[in-house]
Parts: structure tokens; sequence; C-alpha cells
């Protein structure tokens, strides 16, 4: 069996941070499967999630709550207050939104839950997913993003058919999408950007035009980079680029890889 659990996991506490997404259930299923003690499911609420996303959330807690874990979801001050705070967006990559909406508040989070360093850490990262994460390690000792707690990811051999069997297995269905916890990411694929609508188009656009123009730059301060999208300027025009065929290379590999977000 693929990604027994290692003598080094620690029993006594397991904590799972999980989004919902495929990887998140595929992850729970297997620390269900496998056994581990005392298993908590943190979830980071962004406030930048789609309105759908609610119904797939309740219906992973109440799995998690049937099967006798606990669910915990964690606040941040929001996507959209962050954006106003800064005066502008994040930008792709690891942006700032990845630290202020889900580090941060996680890790304060896990010093008041986890004072001693006694849980292990679970991410449900496959290395398949993308170049960028081909050699991500399936243990760390003591994962500096977690203050010093061991970090697991049990599933970075697991192919998306062994991924798939697992979330089969819990009663969920597979999502022909990554988790929208974001919608949209800032790193978002032209495939993910052409799922979004019209209210949510009409939403960002006014966020956009409320933070107006750069001070130096004179430009429209907007949620993509033009230069990344053909020079398509407001979330309205960069809608419409994504509705375009063709491919664009390396958006695959633009994941949060923090340890925090789940897939």
């Amino acid at each position: 069996m693929i990604g027994l659990v290692s003598q080094q996991h620690r029993i006594d506490m397991n904590i799972i941070f999980g989004s919902g997404g495929n990887d998140s259930v595929a992850l729970y299923q297997w620390a269900v499967e496998n056994k581990l003690k005392n298993l908590t499911v943190a979830y980071s609420n962004t406030g930048w999630a789609a309105d759908f996303w609610a119904e797939r959330l309740k219906q992973y807690e109440d799995y998690i709550v049937k099967t006798s874990g606990k669910y915990v979801e964690i606040q941040s001050e929001g996507m959209v207050a962050l954006v106003t705070r800064k005066k502008a967006w994040p930008r792709n990559g690891m942006a700032f939104c990845s630290y202020e909406l889900k580090i941060k508040p996680a890790s304060e989070w896990l010093e008041q839950y986890d004072p001693a360093k006694e849980a292990t850490c679970l991410v449900g990262i496959r290395r398949e997913e993308s170049a960028k994460r081909s050699q991500w390690p399936e243990w760390v000792e003591e994962s500096e993003n977690h203050g010093g707690r061991s970090l697991h990811a049990p599933m970075v051999r697991f192919s998306e058919q062994e991924r798939n069997a697992l979330i089969f297995r819990a009663g969920f269905e597979v999502l022909p999408h990554r988790s929208m916890e974001c919608y949209p990411r800032v790193n978002a694929s032209k495939s993910d950007i052409k799922m979004l609508d019209i209210t949510r188009i009409d939403y960002i656009e006014q966020i956009e035009t409320g933070l107006g123009v750069g001070v130096v730059s004179g430009k429209k301060k907007t949620m993509f980079r033009p230069a990344t999208k053909k020079g398509a300027t407001g979330i309205r025009d960069v809608w419409q680029w994504s509705q375009t065929s063709n491919f664009v290379a390396g958006q695959n590999d633009m994941f949060c890889d923090s340890g925090f977000c789940g897939g």
C-alpha cells in the first residue's frame, strides 16, 4: 500500500490543512484508512471563496465529524479588506495574500491549539502535479512554516488515479477543477479565470475601480497584470482573454507551496 504511516508519525495529534478540494478530501480519507488518531482538519477562510464552495465545505465538514475528526475554520481579515488595506492586489507566485490570509492566521492558531508543538501537520501535495512540486519531500522533521512541527505529505508519490480512488471511497465526486477557496486565485490559470461568473466579474471590477490608479505609474490597479494576459486590462478584459483557446505554458506550476494550502 502506498504511503503507509512512518514510524516518525506522532500519534497524539494530527492536523490536516485542507480546503475541501480533491487533494484535501483524499488526504483525509488516507488518514482515516491509516487510523491516524486525534485528527483535526483546519480550513483557512480567505474570505475569497466562490459562493458555491460553502456547500462543498459543508459536505467535507460533515464527513470529518462523522468519522470522528474535528473541523476547525481559521478566520482571516479577508481578501477584500487586505487589498483595501494594502491599496494593491497581490501578484503571481507566493503573493502577500498567502501569508496574510493563510500562513499568518494558521500559524497563530497553531500556537494556541498546539503550544507544546507535539502535532504532526499534513498536506495533500503530490509530486506529479507539477515540475515545481516534483521534488517535494514526504517528511520535513522540523518545518519552519509550522513552528518546528513535523510536516508530512503522505501522498507525494500518489498518481491521480490513486488519489481519485481515495476520494471515491470517501463518497465524494472528483472535481474537474482545483479548490475554490480563492475565486479566483491571484495565480489563476486561464481555465480558472474562464470559470468566473458575471457576478464575480462585476464584484472584482468594483474593487479594481475603488483602488484607482498607481501614484507613480498612473496605471489602473487591476487584479491581473496586463503583461501576463496579452495586454488585457481589468477583470472584464481578462475574462474575455480567457475565452481564447491557446494554452498558456507553465501555469500548472503556479501553486501556493506554504504547506498551509489544500488542493
